[in-house]
């Protein structure tokens, strides 16, 4: 039989979790478990699981196809692993902010694969993702401004401070104007990283981190901590973050252009 041929992929992989991945201060408590972790909150669609601590991971650059290509990645990766989905223990996901439809598609895809696996979830900050991202790359850095491209001339923000290697909030996430992030982002001092620095209002910042986006395979990282922690439960009480209300997401629906990036 001819193999299918996929989607391009940004990237794909097999690794132990190491200080990379996981920060070393959670490798010594992490339990023997298989966390599935799922991301759309970006252009990028991607899917990473956690088997006893060996991560796999996969990454698809799939702007508007995330409903089309999220189940069709967790079965690939569930099948490359030999994992089957009853064999999982939790399941995490991208609670965003970020794209609307896109955090639309992985709520309704983790709540859907929990309530029919009877599989505990927990949501995992986009924001924080990022940051950790940029943290991963460099041990010196003590907090992150973690900026992504909310689209409708707006951007989302959140501080995180860096300890041990692991991200933890530094104060509330925000959406609001380039502008008025700016104001925060040039007095910092911190690591600056996200997509939303390819904007012109911070072209003069100069990040090395300005391409980052969420993606699973950092976010099971954060899922891990939380799973360590406790913080899974019932997908009834892990609720998307989408920062803006339903008038404004309701204008964004209304320009089709303005989707397309999404």
């Amino acid at each position: 039989m001819p193999d299918v041929p996929r989607c391009p992929t940004v990237s794909c992989g097999i690794l132990p979790l190491n200080p990379d991945i996981l920060p070393a201060s959670l490798i010594g408590g992490i339990q023997m478990s298989v966390i599935l972790t799922i991301d759309a909150s970006s252009s990028l669609c991607s899917v990473a699981l956690n088997i006893n601590g060996e991560l796999v991971w996969n990454t698809e650059e799939q702007p508007r196809r995330h409903a089309q290509r999220l189940l069709p990645m967790i079965d690939d990766i569930l099948a490359d692993s030999g994992i089957s989905r009853h064999q999982l223990d939790g399941l995490a996901f991208g609670r965003g902010p970020g794209s609307f439809t896109g955090i639309r598609i992985a709520v309704s895809v983790a709540q859907g694969l929990a309530l029919g696996l009877d599989l505990p979830v927990c949501g995992v900050s986009s924001l924080e993702t990022v940051a950790l991202a940029a943290a991963s790359n460099d041990e010196t850095a003590s907090k992150v401004l973690a900026i992504m491209d909310a689209h409708m001339g707006e951007v989302f923000w959140g501080q995180f401070d860096v300890i041990d290697g692991m991200t933890q909030a530094g104060g509330v996430e925000q959406v609001g104007s380039p502008e008025l992030c700016l104001t925060q982002a040039s007095e910092f001092g911190g690591l600056l990283a996200g997509d939303g620095l390819s904007l012109a209002p911070f072209s003069e910042l100069n990040s090395a981190y300005a391409t980052i986006q969420p993606e699973a395979r950092i976010m099971a990282a954060l899922a891990d901590r939380e799973w360590n922690n406790g913080n899974f439960g019932s997908p009834d009480n892990q609720l998307p973050v989408y920062l803006r209300n339903s008038v404004a997401w309701k204008k964004l629906d209304e320009q089709p252009s303005l989707l397309k990036r999404n």
